[in-house]
């Protein structure tokens, strides 16, 4: 199976361009003010705008309320959302939209018991886990806490980077894998090689 690759934390048109060019599937923009990756709605727009018709672009929130969800999905175009929150199931129904929430997994009791909710859930979510300290950190997710899990649903997170994905893809098989600070050359700007080659080396093993 052809892994899935999001590169998320994008801010600018050229970044979003790049990042299509590279091979990518999707692309995040952060929608949390608390992050050194935040995007504004009106950049957002324009970046949505650049990009090829329907390409997939995922809205990160944490903890953001329904009426803000809804009013960055007008706003902006994006066709996706991805919680980095305590969002209830309903949320991630809400907007008809495709859906990633994302799980802090510390453990693989924790890792464990995030795929079986997002099981039970149906076609309510996509899960992602990211290391204990979560989205943006830049920590490595600990394969401690993999260990065991199905992944085939799941998108690993958490300190990937061009020299160790391919190792991490072909090790846990997971359906994708997304970066942020791994493919930057500063906070929030992206660099079309290290995109490049963090795609290219995400499917080298597995075809």
């Amino acid at each position: 199976m052809r892994v899935w690759v999001k590169i998320c934390g994008i801010r600018r048109v050229a970044d979003a361009l790049a990042a299509v060019e590279a091979g990518a599937d999707a692309i995040g923009i952060n929608f949390y003010q608390g992050s050194k990756r935040y995007c504004g709605d009106q950049a957002a727009r324009l970046i949505v705008a650049a990009l090829p018709p329907g390409f997939p672009v995922y809205g990160v929130f944490v903890d953001a309320g329904p009426e803000r969800i809804s009013e960055v999905v007008e706003a902006t175009g994006i066709g996706g959302i991805q919680l980095h929150g305590d969002e209830p199931e309903e949320t991630a129904r809400a907007w008809g939209l495709p859906v990633i929430r994302a799980v802090r997994a510390g453990s693989a009791k924790a890792a464990g018991k995030a795929v079986a909710e997002a099981e039970a859930a149906g076609q309510a979510y996509r899960l992602l886990l990211d290391s204990a300290l979560g989205g943006g950190s830049g920590v490595r997710i600990a394969k401690e806490a993999l260990t065991g899990v199905s992944l085939t649903e799941a998108i690993v997170a958490g300190g990937l980077t061009p020299a160790n994905v391919a190792a991490i893809v072909a090790g846990l098989r997971p359906f994708g894998v997304d970066c942020a600070g791994g493919v930057e050359s500063a906070p929030g700007e992206k660099d079309a090689d290290l995109m490049r080659e963090f795609v290219s080396n995400a499917r080298s093993s597995n075809g």
